[in-house]
C-alpha cells in the first residue's frame, strides 16, 4: 500500500486528473459540493474526457439549495455572476449525462428540518478499483482555495472497498463499516449510527498519555468536552484553527472552551484552513472527512481514517502540523460576552441535531 499526503489543492488536483486520464474502467467521485466556477469545470471537463467506461459523479443535494456558500433562491441571484455560475453547474451537469457519465444528487431535500439537515458529507474517488482519495476538499474555488488535504492511496484492496461503499451510496443506501486495510482502520458512517462509529475516536482520546494535536476550524460538542476531560487528567491539548473562520460562531466555541479548560489555541493566519485532523500521542492520526463537530457526530455521512502508520503520521508532521503551528500565533484566550454566546448558539445546536437524530432512530 503506497499512501500520499497531499496538501492543498493544486497538489490534489494534479494527481487526481492524471488518475482521471489513466482510468480504463471505472472513475467514480463523491463531493459535497460541485459548481460550475473554474474548479468545477475542470473536474467536468476532466469526466467528460476519461476514458473508463464507467464514470459517475456523485453531489450531495446541498448543492441544488447553496453554491459558493450562498442560498439560491435568495437575494443572491440578482447577482449576475453568481446566477451565471449556477447555470452553468446545471449546463456541465447535462453535459456529462449527454456524454455517458452517470450524475446524481444525493440525500434529496425535504420540507423537514431532518431531511433539510442530514448530508452526505463524504468526498471520495475511486479509480479502476486501485486508488482511493479519502479527505476534505470540495469542489469549488473557494473550497480550492481553502487550506486543506487529501489522502491517496493505491491498494486494490481499499479500492474495491470504498468502490462499493460509493456504489451503495450513488444508490441511496449508504452504508455504516468498520474495517481495517493495511495501516488504515476505515470508519464509514451513514449518519444514523454515527454516535456508536465514533466511540473508537472517543476512546482515543480517552486513551491519550501526553498530547493531542487538532488542526479544525469546526472543532465542536462533543469531542471539546472529550478533551476537556482529557486536560483535567494531565493531556497537553492543542488547537490549530483559522484566525479567519467562515463560521464565527463555532470559532467563538473553540475560543471559549480554550479560556474554560485550558484547551491551547493557535489561530492560523495562513487564511481559511479547511484541515480536520487529529494527532494522539503522535502515534495516532485520525482524519477524514468529519470536522469533529456535532453535526459529524450526529447526522452527516462522512468518512474517518485512523492510522498508526509512522510514515503517514511523519508526513502530517512535517508538512502538515509543524509549518502551520510554525504561522501561527499563540495568545492569550480570554472569555467575553462574544464567545460565550458563540458557545450558547453551538450548544443549541448540538442539541437539536442530537434531538433529530434521535427522533429519526425511533422512527427507524
Amino acid at each position: 500500500m503506497k499512501i500520499e499526503l497531499l496538501v492543498d489543492a493544486p497538489a490534489f488536483w494534479e494527481r487526481m486528473r492524471e488518475d482521471l486520464s489513466e482510468a480504463r474502467r471505472s472513475a467514480y467521485v463523491q463531493t459535497f459540493t460541485f459548481e460550475g466556477d473554474r474548479v468545477g469545470c475542470a473536474l467536468g471537463r476532466a469526466l467528460d474526457r476519461c476514458p473508463a467506461p464507467d464514470r459517475r459523479l456523485l453531489v450531495d443535494g446541498y448543492s441544488r439549495l447553496y453554491h459558493s456558500d450562498r442560498l439560491i433562491p435568495g437575494p443572491a441571484w440578482l447577482d449576475r455572476a453568481f446566477r451565471r455560475e449556477v447555470l452553468l453547474t446545471r449546463r456541465w451537469v447535462r453535459r456529462l449525462r449527454e456524454g455517458g457519465a452517470r450524475v446524481r444528487f444525493g440525500k434529496p431535500l425535504g420540507p423537514s428540518p431532518i431531511r433539510l439537515l442530514r448530508r452526505s458529507h463524504k468526498k471520495v474517488a475511486c479509480f479502476d478499483e486501485r486508488v482511493v482519495y479519502l479527505g476534505g476538499i470540495n469542489f469549488s474555488e473557494h473550497n480550492f482555495a481553502w487550506h486543506d488535504m487529501m489522502l491517496r492511496i493505491e491498494s486494490p484492496e481499499l479500492a474495491a472497498l470504498m468502490s462499493r461503499d460509493f456504489r451503495s451510496t450513488y444508490e441511496g443506501r449508504a452504508r455504516s463499516f468498520d474495517e481495517t486495510v493495511g495501516p488504515l482502520r476505515i470508519i464509514s458512517m451513514n449518519g444514523r449510527s454515527n454516535r456508536d462509529l465514533f466511540r473508537p475516536v472517543a476512546d482515543a482520546i480517552r486513551g491519550a498519555r501526553s498530547v493531542i494535536r487538532i488542526t479544525s476550524p469546526y472543532l465542536s460538542y462533543p469531542f471539546t468536552i472529550y478533551l476537556g476531560q482529557a486536560i483535567l487528567r494531565g493531556v497537553r491539548v492543542q488547537i490549530l484553527t483559522p484566525d479567519r473562520n467562515n463560521k464565527s460562531n463555532l470559532a467563538r466555541h473553540i475560543l471559549e472552551h480554550g479560556a474554560r479548560n485550558g484547551l491551547e489555541v493557535l489561530r492560523y493566519h495562513g487564511g481559511m484552513s479547511h484541515m480536520k485532523a487529529m494527532l494522539i500521542d503522535d502515534e495516532l492520526l485520525v482524519t477524514g472527512s468529519s470536522n469533529f463537530d456535532f453535526m459529524s457526530y450526529h447526522i452527516l455521512e462522512e468518512h474517518v481514517v485512523m492510522s498508526r502508520d509512522p510514515e503517514l503520521i511523519g508526513q502530517f508532521r512535517s508538512r502538515v502540523w509543524n509549518p502551520d503551528a510554525a504561522a501561527a500565533v499563540v495568545g492569550s484566550v480570554k472569555s467575553s460576552i462574544g464567545t460565550r454566546l458563540g458557545d450558547v448558539s453551538v450548544r443549541l445546536g448540538s442539541a437539536l441535531a442530537g434531538a433529530l437524530a434521535l427522533t429519526e432512530e425511533e422512527r427507524a
